[in-house]
Order: C-alpha cells, then sequence, then structure tokens
C-alpha cells in the first residue's frame, strides 16, 4: 500500500512538473519545438502552434518524424522557400543534415507572408534532443536599418565637412600668404621707412598674428587630409635624436619665455626609425608646445625616448604642471575641444593639435597616450612599432 502511495505522489510530482513546464514554454513569445535525439516530435508551445496552425496539436503529432512534419507543411503550401516546391525530397533532405549538424550557428530568416524577420536558434541538449527557438526581431531590425541610415548620414555629413575645411583652408591660404609677406615687407623698411615706429610695430602685429593664423590653417588642412584618408607619409629613414635635439633646440626661447625649464634624455645610441621626417617633427612641435604651454611657470618639460624590450620606440614628453582633470582626458582628442582649465586660463589655441598629432601617430602605425591626474603633471607619449625601428642611430 505504501508503495502504491510512493508512486502516484511521484506521478503527481510530474504532472505538476509537466505543467509548469508547458505554462513556462506557452508564455513565451517565441515559438519552441523540440525533436528528440530520433528525430521524432516532443512537444511545441502555444506560440509555435499558432505560428504554424496547420499543424494538429502536439498529442498527434508526437513521435512523428522531423520529416514528416515538414512534409505537413509543405502540403499546407506554408514553407517559403522556393526547393520545397520544385524539389520537396531534396528540400527535407537538406532540412534533415541542417537539423542534425552539431553546434548550428543562429540565423536570421525573414518570412515574406508574415513580412517578420526571425532569428532561429537550435541548440542540442546533453541527451541529444535538439530545441529551436524562433524569435522575431522585427523591432531589431528596424534600429539596424535606422542605425545604418544614420551611419551613412554622419559619414557624408563628415566627407562633406571635410571637403570643405579643404576648400576653404585653401581658398584662405592664398590671401593670408600675401597679408605675412607685405607686413614683413613694411615691418622691415624694404622700400624705405614708414615716418612713425608705430606703424613698424603694428606691421609686426600683422606678420606675427598671420603667421598664427596661417599655422591653425596647416593644420586644419592637415586634420581634414587625415580624416578623409588623404594624408601620407614621405618615408625615410630618420635620424630620431637628431629631430629631438633640433625641435628642442627651436623651443627653447618659447621654454625660456614661459619660465619652463626644457630637459632631453636621449639616449646617444638611439636607433634610427623608417617614417616622414617631417611630419615626426610635427608631432614633436605639438607635444612640447603644449607642454610648455600648459605647465605654468617654474615647471619642468622632459622629452625621453628609449627602445622598448618588445622592440618599439616610445617617445615621452613628461611635464611638472597642474594636469589635467580626467573628464578632460578623453575630451582633448577630439577636434576642436579644449580642456576646462585651458578655457579659463584663456590660453590661445585651437584643439586641432592632439587630434592631428593621434593621426600622425598611426598613419605611422603607431599608438598616442595621453596620462594625467589633476596636480600630477602629464605624460603625452607614442609608440612606434618595431619593424619602423632599423637598428644603431645614422
Amino acid at each position: 500500500m505504501g508503495t502504491q502511495l510512493t508512486h502516484e505522489s511521484e506521478l503527481e510530482d510530474l504532472r505538476r512538473e509537466n505543467a509548469i513546464l508547458r505554462e513556462t514554454l506557452d508564455t513565451l513569445d517565441g515559438t519552441v519545438v523540440v525533436y528528440d535525439a530520433e528525430r521524432r516530435y516532443v512537444l511545441g508551445n502555444r506560440a509555435y502552434h499558432d505560428h504554424f496552425p496547420h499543424l494538429p496539436p502536439d498529442s498527434v503529432l508526437a513521435g512523428e518524424l522531423f520529416e514528416q512534419v515538414l512534409a505537413r507543411s509543405i502540403a499546407a503550401g506554408s514553407v517559403v522557400d522556393p526547393q520545397a516546391v520544385s524539389d520537396p525530397a531534396g528540400f527535407i533532405a537538406r532540412r534533415i543534415r541542417e537539423m542534425e549538424a552539431a553546434g548550428t550557428a543562429p540565423r536570421e530568416i525573414y518570412d515574406p507572408r508574415s513580412k517578420n524577420w526571425f532569428l532561429l536558434l537550435s541548440k542540442l541538449t546533453p541527451g541529444g534532443s535538439r530545441v529551436t527557438l524562433r524569435v522575431n526581431i522585427d523591432e531589431q531590425k528596424r534600429l539596424q536599418r535606422e542605425l545604418e541610415v544614420a551611419r551613412n548620414g554622419a559619414e557624408a555629413a563628415n566627407r562633406a565637412k571635410s571637403l570643405f575645411l579643404a576648400n576653404m583652408g585653401h581658398e584662405l591660404r592664398t590671401p593670408l600668404n600675401a597679408i605675412i609677406n607685405f607686413a614683413r615687407l613694411i615691418a622691415e623698411n624694404v622700400h624705405g621707412r614708414t615716418g612713425d615706429a608705430r606703424y613698424t610695430e603694428y606691421a609686426q602685429n600683422i606678420h606675427e598674428s598671420g603667421a598664427h593664423l596661417l599655422g591653425m590653417i596647416e593644420e586644419l588642412l592637415d586634420l581634414a587630409s587625415a580624416e578623409a584618408g588623404r594624408l601620407s607619409l614621405a618615408t625615410q629613414t630618420v635620424n630620431l635624436r637628431s629631430t629631438i635635439h633640433s625641435v628642442c633646440r627651436l623651443m627653447r626661447p618659447a621654454a625660456e619665455t614661459a619660465r619652463v625649464t626644457l630637459l632631453q634624455d636621449v639616449p646617444s645610441d638611439l636607433p634610427a626609425v623608417v617614417g616622414d621626417a617631417t611630419r615626426l617633427r610635427q608631432i614633436l612641435f605639438n607635444l612640447l608646445s603644449n607642454a610648455i604651454k600648459f605647465s605654468g611657470q617654474d615647471a619642468t618639460v622632459c622629452v625621453s625616448a628609449a627602445v622598448a624590450e618588445d622592440g618599439r620606440l616610445l617617445v615621452k614628453v613628461t611635464d611638472t604642471g597642474p594636469g589635467i582633470p580626467g573628464e578632460d582626458l578623453q575630451r582633448l582628442m577630439q577636434p576642436f575641444e579644449r580642456g576646462v582649465a585651458e578655457m579659463n586660463r584663456r590660453v590661445p589655441g585651437t584643439g586641432l593639435g592632439l587630434p592631428l598629432v593621434r593621426h600622425l601617430v598611426q598613419l605611422h602605425g603607431g599608438e598616442l597616450k595621453l596620462e594625467s591626474a589633476e596636480g600630477a603633471g602629464t605624460i603625452a607619449s607614442f609608440v612606434l612599432p618595431a619593424d619602423r625601428v632599423i637598428g644603431p642611430r645614422v
């Protein structure tokens, strides 16, 4: 008697678990169908039968082979694949191969009748049964299309911006060069004195302002060319140690005016590199100029270079200035962005220097890195790949 009660209790537990499982499957929005290891139908949830209304209930389908269930769908005309009509046997054989393939990847399908997109996911259970889930992904597809349209629009706008900047830059460069040259002629009294010393001073101001504006325009043109993929390198063997010395020598007057100590830590055996000498000088000028401008009086700026253990060449510009707040670090890598402290101090600039440097470093196959913290100074570094390092210094 006790054994019978135990069996009845176990059966009741199984019925309850099955009812919970069925209820759970029926609440899912996606269709679920299960076949056993011999390809025999086990069950389908409510959404499955709603999607395939021509199929009889599970009580009838249970035990039918996959190909038999598929034949029902072909006969009902519910299969959208053209092969199901032209070659039913070949279609069924292909679907069986797909079903039995282990680790079937998720795939997207379009149903032209309902005009819906679905994602099919099939997984094998430890016992060998296959569970297939079909989920409506119309909303994801709609978002995908919107993102694609937005991306294409952004890319078109970016190309138009780069073209506009390039064209405007070229248009501005010619008259600006004329202003600079005529201002120089007046300031130097090439054709005789101007009469009043103030005119000479004004001419010098015009010349300096024009040269500064021309530099910004050149920077803007370079950045526009880099973003449009039109900036290329004139590669050659570059004595990087000599380049660093040369740039530091030219920047020393600016450092002295700013009351900044400029140091170098470059080994005498620093190897040469393959790169664009002009662009490498431009990188160093930008990084040093930033460090001198923003580190403040009595700060120290040091340029160092060394070959790392992995063969890459690392160049660092380190300063002991006030540092950069964390929220500004990433913004400074974007065109026209400037740090809050920089704007508060009214330091002149366009915010193009670092983005341009990053493009130039990337053209050399390298990487630019900016490390800083408020009150802890700044390290601007770039690394050149090992295949650009060519051995002993030239």
